[in-house]
């Protein structure tokens, strides 16, 4: 199959819905089929690019960080990249559409559909999906404004897919009567595998956290925490929080007010190549975010065959099973989220039997796995057009 993907975010830019994008398209391209992937031109990034046997074009569009991207920069993309596929669709000829993120990539897939009869299924991976509380909170008027549109792409969809069971229940309360599908994210078990055990439990015990430095992640929870924990233990620790965005100065501010200098440090963006080390350097990941689909985070921190603390939002009741391989606790409860550090830090025996745990549960969300059921789905939405 021909297969064009959008979405407004790809490695190195933006977060996890870029990496499944691009997880996706290499696994499609391995098996034979023709990918082409718009998404938002960034700087000095090329404009074409070829990756791992697919195309990558960036169409013209405003974005001044590659950390976030604003509303109105979301919108020039959703703009560029409709543009850009009205003529790219005369020479590439796709079979189907793949849409991730309905708002803001969903235009494009919804014209090609009305005009060019082509099927396109719609990945919904959280923040498209309205929801009652946002954050930030004038994601409340943006959902009142752009609900219709997006239950029209929804319901021009060939499927519409949620990456978690709680997304996928999220999203009925807006469309109550849209079918939708749910295929989990996965993770590659060969770049991200366990680390090895063995030697002693000297030194500090490491907390990792991954992720964008923007309020919707709640990384002022985990600074809170780590506190409170210094407060309540005796027993050495360490946090180290990966990433960078626009909320970086204001957390290291607050670090230095809580005078965490000493065992909380902020390491910025790595290259998604050397995540694995930090991963296997680390004893426990924490996950802090207020909303969430199915983070690559917490699939790539067990694969790695860490435990993991994580906020009880979209997905997490699918992969951290309390007391198995975790602690799941309230979005914003940083007491709640020192005890479980606590009881983690004190117990080596505790963290190695909940990071084999981990490990066990990741292996069902193998790329390969996910990928075959979206190609199930884009073949099925295929032979519906041919046959009419």
């Amino acid at each position: 199959m021909r297969l064009l993907l959008f979405n407004h975010e790809f490695p190195p830019v933006g977060g996890g819905g870029g990496h499944v994008t691009a997880h996706l398209a290499r696994e499609y391209a391995a098996r034979g089929h023709d990918v082409l992937v718009l998404t938002a031109a960034y700087k000095d990034l090329p404009r074409f690019e070829t990756r791992d046997g697919y195309q990558i074009e960036r169409v013209p569009c405003f974005r001044a960080n590659a950390d976030v991207a604003q509303v109105h920069e979301m919108l020039t993309y959703s703009l560029s990249s409709t543009w850009v596929a009205m003529w790219r669709v005369r020479k590439f000829r796709p079979d189907a559409v793949q849409v991730f993120f309905g708002i803001p990539s969903g235009l494009g897939a919804w014209l090609l559909r009305k005009f060019a009869n082509i099927p396109y299924v719609v990945f919904l991976g959280g923040r498209d999906v309205p929801r009652p509380y946002p954050d930030p909170p004038y994601y409340q008027h943006l959902y009142t404004i752009l609900k219709p549109a997006i239950l029209e792409i929804w319901a021009s969809a060939s499927s519409v897919v949620a990456c978690s069971d709680g997304l996928r229940d999220l999203a009925l309360q807006t469309a109550p009567r849209q079918p939708i599908d749910v295929i989990p994210d996965g993770i590659d078990l060969e770049r991200f595998t366990p680390k090895l055990q063995g030697g002693t439990d000297a030194g500090p015990v490491r907390f990792l956290s991954v992720g964008r430095l923007i309020p919707r992640k709640g990384f002022d929870t985990l600074i809170y925490a780590a506190a409170l924990l210094r407060s309540r233990v005796d027993t050495p620790f360490e946090i180290e929080i990966v990433g960078d965005g626009p909320e970086r100065a204001a957390l290291e501010s607050l670090c230095d007010q809580l005078d965490l200098g000493a065992i909380l440090r902020f390491v910025g963006t790595v290259p998604y190549d050397a995540l694995s080390q930090k991963y296997a350097a680390a004893d426990a990941y924490v996950l802090t975010s207020h909303a969430e689909g199915m983070p690559l985070v917490v699939l790539e921190a067990m694969a790695t065959g860490l435990p993991v603390i994580a906020t009880d939002v979209q997905g997490m009741d699918e992969l951290v099973e309390d007391g198995e391989n975790g602690r799941r606790f309230s979005a914003g409860a940083e007491l709640e989220l020192a005890r479980h550090m606590e009881e983690l830090l004190g117990d080596a025996t505790q963290r190695r039997q909940m990071g084999a745990a981990s490990v066990a549960r990741v292996q069902k969300y193998a790329w390969t796995n996910v990928a075959s059921s979206y190609l199930t789905l884009l073949e099925k939405a295929s032979w519906e057009r041919a046959s009419r």
